[in-house]
């Protein structure tokens, strides 16, 4: 099979397949894009367990112990990888490896690029993470060394311009996308499938909040959802059911929502369809963390609207989701309230522009034009 590209090696640091998360998720499917125009080679770690065929080709290279990130450990196998497919570029997913990339790099005489799936360090140090500034100082590294580093946002492109110093020409922008072209056919069915497992009203406004909940942005944004949003709702008297969705809810939360009528956690859901086809309004009260939340960018591409704190919408192109997407500042949760009023009101699903924006087949051309130039 021809490509239009050069052959690629790729290095992931960590298990991401199955996807599990919105990470795992966003390396899998730049994966599965980039390799539909390229012979995409994946340096990945042994315990991933891939459940679907893959047009990446997964090179189970790296121990699944911490010792897999000690510098120059897998340099053999890796540059053996390198010079039997003839890779002309190594794309780097995380600044974890970036000093091997770099060493592979000199070694086979090929450019080397960086993925920044947010600011790494900043989004320890919004965490309290106490070792943040030493990591800070690699990331920083890593990305004067690299020929390029693709962010997720605008805004981290700028933050690593303004705070680091990085050359705007190696700063380039690949966003957190979307396998969808556009908005999906509605199932008219999925409401009341949905309903009746969860026995929940199918008549009134379904809002939602879906994440890996023990991560602690999402915590922190159940919390809020929990004390702050859900009591102004009900003083609205508008009718409404809030669903909870996603793995590792803290049973001190789990007890919170037991107390409530209209909020519910529906546990860990294998499968989503059923649930972005039913739901109405994504809420998005995340205050910290970086990066792009990878649920509004799913949430619109399935045609929903968007509630979102400043914070929360942060790396969303705003013109490009048109009337879906509602931002409040932070902390503001009678606007954040009133937004969701309009939502309901007002329902409107991202424009044709989202999609050019955010579909994978876009971002990942994008990306190897930027390596390799136009075909």
């Amino acid at each position: 099979m021809s490509y239009p590209f050069p052959p690629l090696l790729a290095i992931v640091p960590y298990p991401f397949l199955p996807p599990t998360n919105g990470g795992h998720l966003g390396i899998a499917e730049m994966h599965r894009h980039l390799a539909l125009l390229c012979k995409d080679h994946v340096a990945g770690t042994q315990n991933n367990a891939p459940n679907r065929p893959e047009p990446f080709l997964l090179h189970k290279i790296f121990d699944a112990g911490p010792l897999r990130y000690l510098p120059f450990r897998y340099q053999k196998p890796l540059e053996t990888l390198g010079r039997k497919e003839s890779v002309k570029a190594i794309f780097c997913e995380h600044p974890y490896m970036a000093a091997s990339a770099h060493a592979l790099a000199r070694t086979l005489k090929i450019p080397w690029f960086l993925r920044s799936h947010n600011i790494e360090s900043e989004r320890f140090r919004t965490m309290g993470k106490p070792w943040w500034p030493v990591l800070a100082r690699y990331e920083s590294w890593a990305m004067r060394q690299a020929n390029g580093t693709f962010f997720v946002t605008t805004e981290d492109a700028q933050w690593a311009q303004q705070h680091w110093k990085i050359p705007e020409n190696k700063c380039h922008v690949a966003p957190y996308g979307t396998p969808l072209a556009a908005t999906p056919a509605p199932d008219p069915q999925a409401r009341q499938r949905l309903a009746q497992q969860l026995g929940i009203r199918a008549d009134v406004p379904w809002l939602y909040f879906l994440g890996a909940l023990d991560y602690q942005p999402n915590a922190e944004a159940i919390d809020y959802l929990l004390d702050e949003v859900s009591p102004r709702l009900e003083a609205t008297r508008q009718p409404f059911e809030i669903l909870i969705a996603g793995k590792g809810l803290p049973e001190a939360q789990k007890l919170k929502i037991s107390g409530k009528n209209t909020v519910h956690y529906t546990g860990f859901l294998p499968s989503l369809d059923d649930f972005l086809q039913a739901c109405d309004v994504m809420l998005n009260p995340v205050l910290t963390g970086g990066g792009i939340k990878t649920k509004a960018v799913e949430a619109l591409a399935w045609g929903k609207c968007v509630v979102s704190c400043h914070s929360g919408a942060a790396g969303l192109e705003r013109s490009a989701c048109g009337e879906a997407l509602f931002v409040s500042a932070d902390g503001d949760w009678d606007a954040f309230v009133n937004d969701i009023g309009a939502a309901i009101k007002r329902p409107a699903t991202a424009p044709e522009a989202f999609y050019r924006r955010y579909h994978w087949g876009h971002v990942a051309e994008n990306v190897l034009t930027t390596i390799f130039g136009t075909p």
